[in-house]
């Protein structure tokens, strides 16, 4: 496995992730680009722009991706919510350009009692805008485990709003617990998954997945429910993560751990080890 990461704290500013991630065996890395629960998203600062880049430089992180506020709905039937979710995301994809970082991953939202296609249309909206007004990182949309009308629980749903869109910065993150849980990927059979990355390849291609969140569940497949789990603790298990991260057409994505850790402190270099033995 080339990559291999993490979901690491920000706390205390952005410029002392790389050594959290690195201190787990991570050379990748998930992190919050502001708080994940609030409006406001300020620009970082020039020196801790440079900062970040040289402490990023002396860990070796290869990668890293930034997860959105967990506030943003662009699909929202409020018209306000909307709004304010366009600009928030909007906001963190200028955070993303300004620390130099590979993408931006973000829940789209629920569409409430909202028509499939207006919704659909709001959101392509929303960021057709955030890419115009972007420079260099991806938007990456994570796929959900599906309770209360969220948007992109299957595979054709994102698809159908990727080659809408039809811009070479957006992309797809595929999170293996929502997977499971919503039933885009039941049982991680060897069967099953040929037919999910045939599907991936026919509708929006390979290259569109650009992170992976690599997950064990708590619930049951098809259960609908956000639930993570340690890597080989939960209801997905260790054969199934094995089986799907040795996959070949993803040897080059990097997986993101978003674990609650041994320790619930979040991942750990217990999980970190667990993924690597699962390729090696």
């Amino acid at each position: 496995m080339r990559y291999i990461g993490a979901h690491v704290s920000a706390s205390g500013g952005v410029e002392h992730t790389p050594q959290r991630a690195h201190s787990i065996g991570a050379n990748c890395m998930q992190i919050f680009g502001g708080s994940p629960v609030r409006w406001s998203a300020p620009l970082p600062s020039q020196e801790t722009i440079k900062k970040f880049q040289e402490e990023r430089e002396q860990w070796g992180i290869e990668k890293v991706f930034m997860h959105a506020p967990y506030l943003i709905n662009l699909a929202s039937p409020k018209e306000k919510l909307q709004t304010l979710s366009r600009e928030l995301l909007l906001k963190h994809g200028k955070i993303a350009d300004a620390l130099g970082v590979d993408g931006v991953i973000f829940h789209i939202g629920s569409r409430g009692d909202m028509e499939q296609d207006k919704a659909h249309a709001i959101i392509i909206k929303a960021l057709k805008k955030v890419l115009q007004h972007t420079k260099d990182t991806a938007i990456l949309m994570e796929n959900t485990a599906g309770a209360g009308n969220l948007v992109g629980d299957t595979l054709e749903e994102l698809t159908s709003l990727y080659t809408t869109i039809d811009d070479p910065r957006l992309g797809i993150c595929i999170d293996t617990a929502h997977a499971f849980a919503s039933g885009m990927i039941h049982d991680y059979s060897t069967k099953e998954l040929d037919i999910f990355f045939s599907e991936v390849k026919r509708g929006v291609g390979i290259n569109a997945l650009k992170a992976i969140h690599l997950n064990d569940s708590k619930t049951e497949a098809g259960s609908r429910k956000d639930r993570h789990e340690n890597i080989g603790e939960g209801k997905i298990g260790k054969e199934r993560i094995q089986r799907f991260v040795q996959r070949k057409e993803i040897k080059d994505i990097p997986p993101i751990l978003e674990v609650p850790g041994f320790d619930n402190e979040g991942p750990d270099r217990k999980n970190i080890d667990r993924v690597i033995s699962y390729v090696t």
